[in-house]
């Protein structure tokens, strides 16, 4: 309830941000241009603007309509729309000639509304929908929402979104009724082709031209830094407190009460766990998934500290939260954890309760608590693993236990991550990005003909693949090539069929650098997870990776190390 009502109050603050300032003239003067009779103008802009805002923020988060558009295609056209209708209501006599040059009708459906038919309508949806991509998003809040929420509870999500843009809507349907009123009331104003509403035109111009360039963020930075009024620092207070205060040290949150487990399915490892049942020992919280290769890093840190201080009263607690929908199976999940050599309690997070209850955001997030039940630190990703293994020392210490003298064997601060190197690279439609091909990445099967070129971290494909959500599914002749930059590479295999995938690295079978699971050129593929297939020595960059993938195998994702 608190972050629905703060994501209504952020849309009514939103009109402060320093990205709307540059489009206010143009929801502004779109309200006060054409008939300034028509009350109808001002609802019908808006109402595409807040229309084009869900619909353009779902379509680029939730599917890949968009994943082979440049962002910067999208801003080249929302800006050449708003510069189009300013020239048209700059010079109008250039729409009518072409009205009449192409036997159109032509005052009845004008882009300038001249009047209360359907030109009028259209102009303003027009002008309203064009903003939309522009627009999207101006607050911490919404931003919070499509990162946080959305990806855990789309339904909720989308209640949340709503209650921004119609927080926001009626702000700006406020904004464009009064500059309305205004021109209503001064006669010089509302001629439609007298100076004021050529004002208006030239401001539709600029304010195009400042998206289409890009100055408009310029603009906003310059408003941010030269204004008192700091939108980001008011609107972040509207996004529910983390419960998580930064203090110094190893301990690096004041301690606050832990979650209680909540909504967790099989237990692997042990039977049910919860807080209360554990108070008096130092837990640590560890949520990760079973084909995260940054959660699979941390394991080997997991494990010794387990040996090393279970007896001194610690407990760790694996809650296992699927990425994908192939690990909220137990019988995978249980694999997996045997395979690892992971021995203490795990449990399936599988409806992101506890997720949630925690108000967690990564894979892998480790929660360190405290003897009487309160979190004292929290760490997110890789790395820091002196800081943390320093940290449970200190509270078993606290806790009145003894602690071997020496730490742990090869602990290290290091994480596997270099600049430059490729990104966590998925390849289902839901999160898909830098494909290359034809025809774009659809859901459905399709026979594909790959990109001539690859450019750094770009992928294609070729032959038959069915396209899912989640992974792409081999079918005939299907291969897959990438662009990387990285010293390992690993693929997230998503279904049971069995095979073997051929590796070719720069045109030739792998042969010494390849992955740990990659046997005389190929890697044996037999249920879904992760598997090892190129290694260097080093970093490199601009290696270009060939899969040839038998009928039926699932591909998910590409994860790479960079160290």
């Amino acid at each position: 309830m608190l972050l629905l009502i703060g994501a209504f109050l952020a849309g009514i603050l939103t009109v402060f941000a320093p990205c709307v300032f540059a489009l206010l003239p143009v929801i502004v003067g779109g309200s006060m241009s054409g008939d300034v009779h028509d009350k109808r103008r001002p609802f019908i802009i808006i109402a595409s603007l807040a229309v084009s805002l869900m619909v353009f923020t779902l379509l680029l988060k939730a599917t890949t309509l968009f994943i082979d558009i440049s962002p910067e295609v999208i801003t080249y056209v929302s800006g050449g729309i708003i510069v189009g209708i300013g020239l048209l209501m700059l010079f109008p006599w250039v729409y009518e000639r072409l009205i009449i040059t192409f036997n159109l009708q032509a005052k009845s459906q004008q882009l300038l509304g001249k009047s209360s038919g359907k030109g009028a309508v259209i102009g303003a949806i027009i002008t309203g929908a064009a903003l939309g991509p522009v627009f999207s998003s101006c607050s911490p809040v919404y931003a919070y929402i499509l990162a946080t929420v959305l990806p855990v509870n789309f339904g909720e999500a989308i209640i949340y979104m709503v209650a921004y843009v119609v927080g926001l809507s009626l702000v700006l349907l406020l904004v464009g009724f009064i500059g309305q009123k205004f021109v209503r009331k001064v006669s010089w104003a509302s001629n439609p082709r007298g100076v004021f509403q050529r004002i208006v035109a030239v401001l539709f111009i600029v304010v195009g031209l400042l998206v289409i360039t890009g100055m408009d963020k310029q603009f906003q930075t310059f408003v941010a830094e030269k204004t008192p009024f700091d939108f980001d620092a008011l609107s972040s207070k509207l996004i529910p407190a983390s419960d998580r205060e930064a203090a110094s040290g190893v301990l690096n949150i004041k301690a606050y009460k832990a979650p209680e487990f909540t909504g967790l399915g099989e237990w692997i490892n042990s039977g049910p766990k919860t807080l209360k049942s554990l108070k008096g020992k130092v837990v640590l919280v560890d949520f990760w998934t079973y084909s995260c290769i940054n959660c699979i890093r941390t394991q080997p840190y997991l494990k010794d500290w387990y040996q090393a201080y279970k007896g001194s009263g610690l407990e760790i607690i694996g809650i296992h939260a699927p990425e994908f929908a192939f690990e909220k199976n137990a019988t995978n999940v249980k694999n997996a954890t045997k395979k690892a050599g992971l021995t203490y309690p795990i449990a399936l997070d599988n409806d992101f309760r506890t997720w949630a209850a925690y108000k967690n955001q990564y894979w892998p997030a480790s929660y360190l608590i405290d003897k009487d039940g309160n979190v004292r630190r929290a760490h997110f990703g890789e790395g820091e693993y002196k800081e943390t293994e320093q940290a449970i020392r200190t509270l078993l210490k606290d806790a009145g236990a003894t602690v071997p003298d020496a730490f742990t064997d090869g602990v290290t601060n290091d994480a596997p991550i270099i600049e430059g190197q490729s990104p966590e690279t998925y390849l289902g439609t839901k999160r898909a990005s830098n494909y290359k091909g034809a025809p774009g990445l659809k859901q459905g099967q399709a026979t594909f003909t790959a990109a001539n070129t690859l450019s750094g971290n770009d992928w294609t494909l070729s032959g038959e693949w069915n396209v899912t959500s989640e992974g792409i599914i081999a079918g005939e002749g299907a291969t897959l090539r990438m662009n990387i930059a990285a010293k390992d590479m690993y693929i997230v295999t998503g279904n049971d069929t069995s095979g073997r995938i051929a590796v070719a690295l720069n045109n030739s079978p792998v042969t010494e650098s390849a992955g740990a699971d990659v046997k005389d050129s190929a890697v044996s593929v037999a249920g879904a997870r992760l598997y090892h297939i190129i290694s260097y020595d080093a970093f490199t960059k601009g290696q270009t990776v060939e899969l040839s993938v038998p009928k039926g195998v699932q591909l998910n994702a590409f994860t790479f190390g960079g160290k």
